[in-house]
């Protein structure tokens, strides 16, 4: 291009500038693609309307605009003297009307998939395609680059003015609107101090942008453009303008306020920014109004939303909030975001909401005839997740374009939903709190209230465990009741011995609520006590014999227990207990075998316990360190498991694998339930399960049809599995397979079902102080290759679920809140605890009984669309890192889908001089990966490369753990489950800050240090310094993206500097990328170290 061909250059809006970023970052996605569809109707002569066009064309210097970045040290556009323009026409007139809306959906995502060269004038494309004799469909296609929508309209009555005076023979009038130019011209001599000072403090304290945090799409199919609308009532519509006139406020401050509102709710944050574009048209500019160009901001709208204040006074802030900053719309968004404490490299919001203004809808023809032009329509996808406008009319309407990757489609349809309702809460009552402002429609709450909670089943609740397994022992007598190593019972034997148990207990004053403190092995003799505890009318309090004496003190103190029963071989471990406590504190102790010595009857004592007495306590960590004994009830326990045994069609020839410890509350349903149809309890020794070759032949040799396994065991189990003759597997007798206390990876679902696809896992959740299990899922088809976690399903009969916010409001479908449990299975609480009880067992305001409480899990769920809800994680494991809250559970989610990866935890850590920082223990799949011996990750520099790479493709990068070690195994607590109290602390060679920059090791490294020096104006710079907490920013990078093209002769995209956010990282692909097209650099030393831990 010669200079002469150049009318002008000058820089760009502060949004274009983030336009064009986004175009270069993402040049497949069609960001910022405007295509303007409308009807005509009448008769148009193609020749005249693309003479139209061009005439228009040349009038306006935003048309004839290109854009030039390479080697700048700010982008330019460039104003052509003379760009040609051509109007394609088609004829569709003989396709059926549903055939061509099939053709014009088609063109319009193939117009969009072609996209623009950003370099090359004119940056838009014009279609006209016949439909009918007398109609005729017209589409624009332009960069958002060049105009914003209230130009849209203005060209398009320029053009049509055109159009009619050429085809009445005349010469089209002259545009007399001011250049583009002019517009860049005022915005430089704006006062950037002011802005600086203004935005600063309207965003100070604000770190981390408000999440939306609805589940990610699963794979879109077809375009991942999304598109949806829903029009408002017409009655809502017209209440809201009234309200908005009465009380002097604009419709886009009741829109913008509901918006906040709804990202509130959904966020459960009070403080909240999302996006808004401002006219950027300034009324100190003559002839703004009629300017053709690209004037509107994008601009950060922050507001507090108190639930207890009102709402008309809320508006009426939020208004006079936005006058205030309407002075400052000019302000760059790359440069509100460094005045921000929202760190660089992170967006300032994800939303955006717009109050749609387009001057144009529709044209009648001049005096004389000609074309109507109707049903214009703008198609524009922007670079966040979700742009909501709002178009004016009669009744308006709610026009969504998302991001389907990110969010889904019924996702979407909800967040609408939601929308809309509060819109007409606003509407009916203004003058109410804004915390009585219902987000939920009245289907959708009664949904998740009712409907979902309708399992009913009729269970002998007003009898007792113990009266179901005498009654069990009647009817099978001579079947075996329970097997061990140390021998074996039949039902009659068990029911004589607990018998003889029942009758010394009540002698020694154990009755109903009395609790009697249990401290044995587990075997035949422990399980005819808990039997006989109960039969005396008592609840049983199992003590952990692998536990110290300091704790087992803890717990008899605390619990106050006037008698402990103890095995001979425990019983000084018991004596070493009681020495801690004061001679007053100390329960009587009664020796098992003395108890079972006693000339006592074997017949059946009187039933002294009934559905409301307590059933057992199991004592569970307290979060203070203090242990709490949950209480539980016959008649919650007798719901568990006979909603157990219904649930796996158990009946007298199932075997029961027992392998809990008998502190472990799943132990509880394992001792008892095959007792309540006549099958068979196997207890299994701890120490089998340390051995999985043993663990597997114990299981195929007693037969065992029933196991509950921890997964971390089982993913023992089918290691060991999988390296066995497939035609000779062990287990041929089992029918399912239970994982719980942990959650289920998709991929040890996966592996197991391949092992055995007949046997069905059963994904089982449930809190202690609910009787144990609560909710029960299938898994008998392996999960796909996406699937990030195994529901945890469906609830048992008689029991409700309540996914609620802080405030105890019902989330919507796919929103995470935390899991309240009613129902029969609610314990009484802690016991001596009042203060916890009161803390956890809350009254239920949605149950029809009075008096009636639920439990406060403290676990993060969500319900799926059909109903099954899904664990998240811990509320107590959320942390926020760099401002971001994360979930560590779903980071270990992702890392576990990995193939190379068998198990994954991640936590929080405080690492010295770096604060709080994401570690990722692993342990990786033997021989699947390279290098990876167990120890430091520094073992395997390649292994790091892998889930790096894999872990950046599926988790943004405030959700990189930035310490990786590798272990051959996890630490278990006594439950096995993994505890995260065990895990190593990260060296210090991991985790502290360095000193000094880390200096450069390659040519590579030297020479893109240099480069960044450079761009960012600062040294020294390390190869392990980040780019943008250096203060680098999306502006910077284009323009050192533009420079490493000319320092290596590589192409990369744009995207790879917001990947790679290192000197290292970044020269480690460079490297690879000339490795792969010539050979291993020749100046590289063979024993530089490539990977470090910290990524």
């Amino acid at each position: 291009m010669t200079h002469h061909a150049i009318e002008d250059l000058y820089p760009l809006s502060p949004l274009q500038q983030g336009m064009l970023f986004h175009s270069l970052y993402a040049p497949e996605a069609g960001q910022y693609f405007l295509q303007i569809t409308c009807t005509l109707e009448g008769p148009v002569e193609p020749a005249h309307f693309e003479a139209a066009w061009q005439h228009v064309l040349d009038q306006h210097p935003a048309l004839r605009t290109s854009f030039t970045w390479e080697d700048l040290e700010e982008p330019l556009q460039v104003v052509h003297r003379a760009v040609s323009v051509q109007l394609t026409r088609q004829d569709w007139s003989h396709l059926a009307p549903e055939a061509q809306h099939r053709e014009m959906a088609g063109l319009l995502e193939a117009d969009r998939r072609r996209g623009f060269a950003l370099a090359q004038a004119p940056l838009m494309r014009l279609l006209l395609v016949r439909t009918g004799p007398r109609t005729h469909t017209f589409l624009w296609s332009c960069h958002h680059l060049l105009l914003d929508g209230w130009s849209l309209g203005l060209l398009l009555k320029e053009c049509l003015d055109a159009y009619h005076a050429l085809v009445r023979g005349e010469r089209p009038a002259r545009s007399v609107t001011r250049p583009y130019r002019d517009y860049i011209a005022w915005l430089q001599q704006q006062s950037a101090g002011q802005a600086e000072h203004f935005w600063r403090e309207r965003l100070a304290g604000f770190s981390s942008p408000t999440p939306l945090p609805v589940a990610r799409g699963a794979k879109a199919e077809g375009s991942w453009h999304g598109r949806s609308w829903l029009a408002l009532p017409g009655e809502t519509s017209e209440r809201l303008r009234v309200l908005a006139r009465t009380h002097a406020l604009t419709p886009n401050t009741l829109f913008q306020g509901i918006w906040a509102l709804l990202l509130s709710r959904y966020s459960g944050q009070s403080d909240i920014v999302f996006g808004t574009t401002v006219s950027g048209r300034p009324a100190d500019l003559q002839g703004a109004h009629s300017m053709v160009g690209m004037f509107i901001n994008t601009q950060p709208v922050r507001t507090r939303v108190d639930p207890d204040g009102l709402v008309l006074p809320y508006l009426q802030q939020l208004q006079r909030e936005q006058a205030e900053a309407r002075q400052y719309e000019y302000s760059s968004l790359v440069q509100i975001h460094g005045w921000s404490e929202v760190p660089r490299g992170q967006n300032l919001f994800e939303t955006l909401l717009v109050f749609e203004s387009f001057p144009f809808s529709r044209a009648e023809p001049p005096p004389g005839g000609g074309a109507t032009v109707t049903d214009v329509e703008t198609y524009d996808f922007t670079s966040y997740i979700l742009h909501i406008d709002v178009v004016p009319g009669p009744a308006f309407t709610l026009l969504a374009s998302y991001d389907r990757r990110q969010l889904d489609d019924a996702a979407l349809e909800r967040l609408l939903t939601h929308y809309a309702q509060l819109l007409e809460e606003l509407a009916h009552q203004p003058e109410r709190r804004l915390e009585e402002l219902s987000m939920l429609p009245d289907a959708e709450r009664r949904r998740v209230l009712i409907d979902w909670n309708q399992q009913r089943a009729d269970y002998p609740f007003d009898s007792s465990i113990q009266q179901l397994i005498q009654e069990q022992a009647a009817r099978t007598p001579d079947a075996i009741a329970v097997a061990h190593r140390d021998g074996q019972l039949t039902y009659r034997e068990l029911n004589a011995r607990s018998n003889r148990l029942a009758h010394p207990l009540i002698t020694e004053g154990v009755g109903p609520d009395i609790v009697v403190a249990l401290l044995g092995d587990r075997g035949v003799d422990f399980l005819a006590a808990i039997v006989g505890i109960l039969k005396a009318g008592g609840a049983y309090l199992p003590l952990d014999p692998g536990h110290p004496a300091e704790r087992l003190a803890q717990i008899l103190g605390q619990s106050q227990t006037p008698v402990v029963v103890v095995s001979r071989e425990r019983r000084a471990l018991l004596d070493a207990a009681l020495a801690l406590l004061s001679a007053g504190a100390r329960p009587r102790v009664l020796e098992l075998p003395e108890l079972l010595e006693r000339q006592t009857p074997a017949d059946d004592p009187p039933c002294r316990s009934h559905g409301r007495n307590l059933a057992y306590v199991i004592y569970t960590s307290g979060s203070t360190g203090t242990p709490k004994g949950a209480m539980l009830e016959h008649a919650g326990k007798i719901n568990h498991l006979r909603g157990m045994i219904d649930y796996l069609q158990m009946e007298s020839a199932d075997v029961m694998a027992q392998t809990a410890s008998q502190c472990f509350d799943i132990s509880v349903w394992q001792f008892l339930a095959p007792l309540l149809v006549g099958a068979r309890v196997q207890i299994l020794d701890t120490e089998l399960t340390r051995d999985p070759a043993s663990f597997l032949a114990e299981l195929d040799r007693t037969g065992i049809t029933v196991l509950e396994v921890v997964p971390s065991l089982l993913t023992a189990m089918i290691e060991q599995l999988e390296r066995m003759d497939p035609a000779r597997l062990p287990m041929q007798a089992l029918h399912w397979i239970m994982p719980t206390g942990e959650v289920l990876p998709p991929a040890l679902c996966r592996r197991w079902l391949k092992l055995y696809p007949r046997v069905p896992l059963l994904n089982a959740y449930g809190p202690t102080e609910t009787s144990d299990d609560t909710n029960l899922y299938t898994v008998s088809q392996p999960p796909p290759e996406d699937e990030e976690r195994v529901p945890v399903g469906y609830s048992l009969p008689n029991l409700t679920m309540y996914i609620l916010d802080p405030r105890l409001r019902p989330v919507p479908v796919g929103l995470s809140g935390e899991l309240y449990i009613g129902g029969i299975g609610v314990g009484r609480g802690y016991l001596n605890d009042p203060v916890r009880t009161a803390a956890s067992f809350l009254p239920d305001p949605f149950s029809a009984f009075s008096g009636a409480r639920f439990y406060k899990t403290g676990d993060i769920c969500r319900y799926r669309p059909d109903g099954s809800i899904e664990f998240l994680d811990r509320a107590d494991f959320q942390v926020k890192i760099r401002g971001f809250r994360v979930e560590p559970g779903e980071v270990e989610a992702v890392l576990a889908r990995h193939p190379a990866v068998r198990q994954a935890v991640v936590v929080a850590r405080e690492l010295p001089a770096r604060g709080k920082q994401l570690v990722a223990y692993v342990v990786p799949r033997e021989g699947a990966w390279p290098g990876a011996a167990g120890g430091s990750m520094r073992d395997s520099h390649e292994g790091i490369a892998i889930l790096r790479e894999f872990l950046q493709g599926h988790l943004p990068h405030y959700m990189m753990p930035s310490v990786f070690i590798a272990l051959p195994t996890l630490p278990l607590n006594a439950n096995g489950k993994v505890d995260r109290k065990a895990l190593p602390v990260p060296d210090a060679a991991a985790s502290q800050e360095k000193r000094a920059p880390a200096p450069p090791r390659t040519d590579v490294e030297e020479r893109l240090v240099a480069l960044w020096q450079e761009v960012l104006s600062r040294q020294p710079i390390g190869v392990e310094d980040n780019f943008f907490e250096l203060g680098g920013h999306s502006l910077l990078a284009v323009r050192a993206h533009s420079r490493l093209r000319e320092l290596f002769g590589i192409d990369l995209p744009l995207r790879t500097l917001f990947e790679l956010t290192t000197v290292a990282q970044l020269a480690e692909k460079i490297e690879a990328i000339r490795w792969a097209a010539s050979g291993p650099p020749k100046d590289e030393p063979e024993d530089v170290e490539r990977e470090e831990v910290e990524l």
